[in-house]
């Protein structure tokens, strides 16, 4: 089922029912079709052929879910782009795309005086302040017929492409279609036992997975909350005021709630999920965290290939220390050695996943495909293990294990142990090159605020949690820990 047909189902069953909420702004489903039908009917009028590609340079907004959907009503490839990003990048992206239309916020039209544009000046779209040389959005949405275009849109059909940088720092678009998005959501709908009547918050950005922002609420005719406030006060008062019952959010985002807890007035006894993704989150995190507000985090991992989750903490079976859960309904998990062949519990390898969710292919990028996808399976590139009840423990990036005098250590195990100092607010450990023992590692520390720690004091704790070889040979302290917009932490700058 397309997400263009999911749409159309949902305004005959929840017409006047809220699909977004974004501060005092509230859309019904109605007034959401309306919309997608206005802006595809605008793009094929006016050139947009079948498949072809359309750039979003948006913000956390109404206009940049409506400029999906819309996207996908025409027929065409959506691919957001991260304005973030070095103009480098954004200009590779921008050539190997070649993109008919860009839908840009008034925000970003001083970026694009810096790129080369594919398209003409009339192909370009802008929400916000209008400007004199591009087509604003508020003229397009109120003169276009808001009947449905009429185009033949399929299962298979691609619908956007999700860039991520992978191990070569190269941008790669896998090409995500409707299918995958409608068994990637039906796997978190079964996993978390959604409904129509949750309410949806997800603290991603707009260009990491953006189907994850309204996938869900919109296949079950549930509602989406947006803000792009990153302030914790911020989101905990949204959360309380539209009585939240699901969060998708990275680890430092229920750090920081913790940190709220006992000093603001605010009630998140709505929530009823609490996904965390995106990284490893810590254990000590995760017992606080029930500890306060009386629910788990509930870890999982996904990627833009699997096209969002692909595993998670099962809701009838409970987290286990350290793990990220277990494989999501729909897909085939395994892990194998270098020689391909499935390890067995307990054994480190790489992990392998398949299914209906998993993408195909990158956009124009052979090599990366051939590299990364091998018959039916994408190889991941995170060192994980799996043990006898089916829950996955992740150790690190192939990239990221380190052998210190010949022994394999894990960062990650490093990282927790550091982590459960009740003085350490973040800490990331990280592979250096030493002259006797070939590589050692080297742990970053953040300092809670207001609290003071010497390196001594560090590696005594160490001493007394963890084998000699994998004590941090190496240890200082920052302000804080270089991290990309989705929140990860950027171990690629930091070795």
């Amino acid at each position: 089922m397309t997400i263009v047909e999911i749409l159309e189902r949902n305004t005959e069953l929840f017409s006047e029912k809220t699909a977004i909420l974004f501060g005092e702004r509230r859309i019904s489903y109605n007034t959401l079709y309306e919309r997608t039908n206005a802006l595809a009917n605008f793009l094929l009028q006016n050139g947009l052929n079948k498949g072809e590609r359309v750039g979003l340079l948006v913000l956390k907004c109404p206009e940049a879910i409506i400029s999906f959907l819309g996207v996908a009503a025409a027929g065409g490839i959506v691919f957001p782009i991260d304005y973030n990003q070095t103009h480098a990048n954004i200009q590779f992206i921008l050539d190997l795309t070649r993109p008919s239309f860009i839908i840009v916020d008034s925000t970003f039209c001083q970026l694009l005086s810096h790129l080369r544009l594919p398209c003409s000046k009339e192909k370009i779209i802008t929400i916000g302040k209008e400007e004199d040389c591009y087509r604003p959005w508020d003229t397009i949405l109120a003169q276009e017929p808001i009947t449905p275009p009429g185009i033949t849109i399929l299962d298979n059909d691609p619908v956007y492409l999700n860039f991520t940088s992978g191990t070569t720092g190269v941008p790669k678009g896998a090409v995500t279609t409707h299918a995958n998005i409608y068994w990637n959501t039906r796997a978190s709908i079964e996993s978390f036992h959604l409904t129509s009547e949750d309410i949806h918050l997800c603290m991603f950005p707009i260009f990491t997975h953006p189907h994850e922002l309204f996938a869900r609420p919109l296949s079950l005719g549930g509602t989406i909350v947006l803000t792009d406030n990153i302030y914790p006060k911020s989101i905990a008062k949204v959360i309380s005021n539209h009585s939240v019952t699901c969060l998708m959010a990275i680890s430092a985002l229920y750090e920081a709630l913790m940190r709220l807890y006992g000093y603001a007035p605010f009630d998140l006894s709505s929530l009823r999920i609490a996904e965390s993704g995106g990284m490893h989150t810590n254990p000590t995190l995760v017992q606080k965290f029930k500890e306060s507000f009386g629910i788990p985090i509930s870890p999982v991992w996904g990627s833009t290939e699997t096209t969002g989750i692909s595993i998670a903490t099962p809701i009838d079976r409970g987290y286990k220390a350290g793990s990220m859960g277990t494989s999501c309904p729909h897909y085939e998990v395994k892990i194998v050695g270098e020689d391909g062949e499935e390890l067995p519990p307990d054994e480190i390898g790489e992990m392998i996943i398949r299914g209906p969710a998993v993408c195909s292919e990158y956009f124009n990028q052979p090599d990366e495909t051939k590299r990364c996808m091998k018959d039916g399976w994408y190889f991941t590139g995170d060192l994980v293990k799996m043990d006898s009840d089916g829950y996955f423990f992740f150790m690190s990036r192939k990239a990221g294990m380190m052998k210190v005098g010949g022994m394999k250590v894990f960062p990650i195990e490093i990282e927790d142990v550091l982590m459960s100092h009740p003085q350490i607010a973040e800490a990331a450990v990280f592979k250096v090159q030493d002259q006797t023992h070939g590589e050692v590692p080297k742990a970053l520390i953040v300092i809670k605020e207001g609290m003071e720690l010497s390196t001594a004091e560090v590696r005594r704790y160490c001493e007394e949690r963890l084998a000699k070889y994998k004590i941090p040979r190496i240890i200082e302290f920052t302000p804080q820990l270089p991290r990309n917009p989705g929140g990860k932490i950027l171990y690629r700058e930091l070795a």
